[in-house]
């Protein structure tokens, strides 16, 4: 500590010349940014694929499903079957469900 001050070390006050000041051409207050945010739509759902592992009976049946015209693709069968499964379920257990889907459709929302 004694080197940085000892009253003997000159001191230089040369300033070193950093070129011209950067500026933005058009600058932007909070604002504006707050008013752009609730003008943007907001989004209701989002929808990507995911996979599922099932054996391979479980296939057939779908397969089957589906070649009998019963479905219109395997993934129509899945979802007419876990249709008519929920629509089975107590009042009380839908709205749970219904509550648990909600909280899982949000959350996709926010990471797409």
């Amino acid at each position: 500590m004694s080197l940085t001050n000892n009253p003997n070390r000159e001191k230089k006050s040369t300033l070193i010349d950093r070129g011209n000041n950067i500026t933005p051409q058009n600058s932007v207050n909070m604002n504006e940014v707050l008013l752009n945010d609730k003008d943007n739509k907001t989004i209701d759902s989002v929808t990507f694929y995911a996979n599922v592992r099932i054996n391979n009976h479980i296939k057939n049946k779908l397969q089957a499903l589906s070649i009998l015209g019963l479905a219109n693709s395997q993934k129509d069968a899945i979802e007419t079957a876990v249709n008519y499964y929920i629509d089975s379920l107590p009042p009380e257990t839908i709205r749970k469900f219904k509550t648990q889907t909600e909280v899982l459709e949000e959350r996709d929302k926010k990471t797409k």
